[in-house]
């Protein structure tokens, strides 16, 4: 029973360390998400702020085609109205080819978003692979540190049961037993020394009667 109670603890220590093995597994990778998702709103941040930034200049350069258009209609110049979707796309163009700029987009949303992705996975298995070393490592020391433990000897406890009719009974006629044993040897004592005694009394007498009839 002893060892069987051991083997079932061992048991449950390990499903035990198996199972906080399996949930720092999961925080990782929940600090990880949690970790991709602040990367990802600030790079949001970043590109609304960029985007903001390039429909200012595209409200700049809108005013100044007006304004140009107007001083051309003032000087009775004939400009050839374009569409302003392709003038839009043009200045675009020209400011993404612009290699001096330092706001300039060098990678796409989409190259970044897997970037980061790619990253954060190797993050988690480089957690998963540590997280496994150290419980080789853990299972190793104890197996090391582990002795053989004596198995313990159970002693048998003495019964404090009742006794029954049957033992009593036998214990009652051995008690008799014994005392008709002492009374017996009593009663023998009792008998040889009155047949000394009586032996002893009649030489006194013998020996009082010889000294009378000396003297007569």
């Amino acid at each position: 029973d002893v060892l069987q109670l051991q083997q079932q603890q061992n048991r449950l220590m390990k499903i035990n360390h198996d199972l906080r093995h399996r949930i720092t597994v999961v925080e990782a990778q929940g600090k990880a998400l949690i970790e991709q998702k602040v990367e990802l709103e600030a790079y949001l941040q970043t590109k609304e702020q960029e985007m903001g930034s390039l429909r200012a200049e595209l409200g700049k350069l809108r005013e100044k085609l007006q304004g140009e258009d107007r001083q051309a209609s003032q000087n009775g110049e004939e400009v050839k109205a374009e569409p302003n979707n392709d003038d839009c796309l043009s200045e675009s163009e020209k400011m993404a080819m612009d290699l001096k700029d330092p706001n300039r987009p060098r990678f796409t949303l989409q190259e970044l978003r897997d970037v980061l992705h790619e990253r954060n996975e190797l993050k988690s298995r480089v957690f998963l692979l540590q997280e496994e070393l150290l419980y080789y490592k853990s299972e190793e020391m104890e197996e090391e540190t582990r002795s053989p433990q004596p198995t313990p000897i159970i002693q048998p406890k003495p019964s404090t049961q009742p006794e029954s009719g049957i033992k009593r009974l036998f214990s009652f006629f051995s008690r008799d037993k014994k005392r008709m044993q002492a009374s017996q040897k009593n009663v023998h004592f009792q008998e040889t020394f009155g047949e000394w005694s009586h032996s002893n009394r009649d030489d006194s007498y013998m020996e009082q009667g010889q000294e009378a009839l000396q003297h007569l």
